[in-house]
């Protein structure tokens, strides 16, 4: 079966929508009873936790791909990606590949705070001058 067919493409799609829809439900429910901030440390947390408890449930039991890509890509992806970025750290660490994974860790985190702050802080230039 090929990675991009119908059937992968719908799993992933609806888990998506699942994920989305309980970010949303936690932030209107006030879940985490705080201010925006620790609401996505609380997403990202709990998004993390349960990637790692799905992912070792899925190896140990050899759980099949639609479930991974529905449960893992799509739920918890749409749910919170800091978990898939959690969950590659630590496998390089299980593989005993250090130096790449300090490299990963270091310029995911320095990459998205670069990233966000060119796109929040060049938009914000842009719509001053357009705008």
């Amino acid at each position: 079966m090929s990675p991009f067919s119908l059937t992968n493409i719908l799993l992933v799609a609806s888990g998506g929508a699942v994920g989305c829809l309980l970010r949303y439900y936690f932030q209107e429910v006030n879940f985490f009873h705080a201010d925006e901030y620790y609401f996505t440390v609380g997403i990202n947390i709990t998004g993390c936790c349960m990637m790692g408890i799905l992912w070792a449930l899925f190896d140990h039991f050899g759980v099949a791909t639609g479930w991974r890509l529905f449960l893992l890509t799509g739920v918890l992806g749409g749910y919170t990606t800091y978990s898939a970025f959690t969950l590659d750290a630590l496998l390089l660490l299980h593989d005993r590949l250090t130096l790449r994974f300090l490299f990963y860790v270091a310029m995911t985190f320095a990459g998205g705070l670069l990233g966000c702050a060119a796109g929040l802080y060049g938009t914000e230039k842009l719509l001053k001058i357009f705008g």
